[in-house]
């Protein structure tokens, strides 16, 4: 049986100037009529045709389909598990950023109902490094180098502030910024954790999301008292109150940026660990 290029576009459900660009890389050889110019495939045509479809829905370049109309069935194999091996790359990566993806619609939901008031929750836990730290880039030698492998291994991470439990108890605005990752997905991709690295440890703490200026560095239009007691202050007076001990560093999760009365900010979900005195 013959078929036209309207066919074979119409079974494959393909435009006809696929079914030519097939016959330009030499997967089909129809047989021409040199009076009006019409190409008739056969069936072997077809049966290509059908093959050359999906192969490039699995993702085979035409390189690679070239070849694999070269090869034998097992070496066909060889590079069909070969591509197996690379979507499954791919969708391992996909499901981590939509994990990540849906971690951070919860947090942004929840920044925007809570409207800044305070609440009692054990913090997770987890392994985090700096890059900058006191003032100071550390993304250099050692730290550097540890910095870029953890991002590399770890695609689920968030970046965060910490803030010195003696800064906070003292009211000092300083404070570090780095990345970190829930323990649970640091052992979930094998992340080698070893210093630099950080461990930061489940604990009860107190929790509210802030919103701060996108770079509390050098703001300017809220002084640093108030920038301090927009950071601290609620907490302070939260542990006063109710007879609580800080215990550990606070930490600051970024949740997301934000254009509000013409200038710019981020949310910012602050942990601060207590216990009772």
């Amino acid at each position: 049986m013959k078929y036209n290029t309207n066919d074979l576009s119409q079974i494959l459900d393909v435009t006809t100037n696929t079914i030519r660009r097939f016959e330009e890389k030499g997967f089909l050889n129809p047989e021409r009529n040199e009076q009006n110019g019409y190409r008739a495939f056969d069936g072997g045509d077809l049966e290509k045709a059908i093959y050359v479809g999906r192969y490039r829905k699995i993702g085979f370049d035409h390189g690679d389909i070239a070849n694999l109309f070269q090869e034998n069935l097992g070496m066909g194999l060889r590079r069909f598990q070969v591509r197996m091996r690379e979507l499954d790359e791919k969708i391992s990566d996909l499901m981590a950023t939509r994990h990540m993806l849906s971690d951070d619609i919860i947090l942004m939901e929840r920044g925007i109902a809570n409207k800044g008031e305070i609440f009692e929750k054990t913090c997770r836990s987890f392994y985090y490094i700096l890059y900058h730290q006191n003032g100071q880039i550390n993304t250099h030698g050692r730290n550097g180098e540890a910095y870029r492998k953890f991002k590399e291994e770890c695609p689920e991470i968030k970046y965060i502030y910490i803030f010195d439990k003696e800064n906070v108890e003292n009211e000092n605005l300083v404070y570090s910024e780095g990345i970190a990752s829930n323990e649970i997905f640091t052992g979930l991709y094998g992340v080698g954790i070893e210093p630099p690295i950080k461990h930061y440890e489940k604990r009860p703490s107190l929790m509210r999301f802030a919103r701060l200026p996108i770079d509390m560095e050098n703001e300017k239009q809220i002084s640093r008292n108030a920038l301090k007691k927009l950071i601290y202050g609620d907490f302070l007076e939260y542990v006063r109150q109710n007879s609580l001990r800080i215990t550990g560093d606070m930490i600051g999760i970024k949740v997301g940026f934000s254009s509000e009365e013409d200038r710019e900010w981020q949310y910012v979900l602050l942990s601060l660990p207590v216990e009772k005195k």
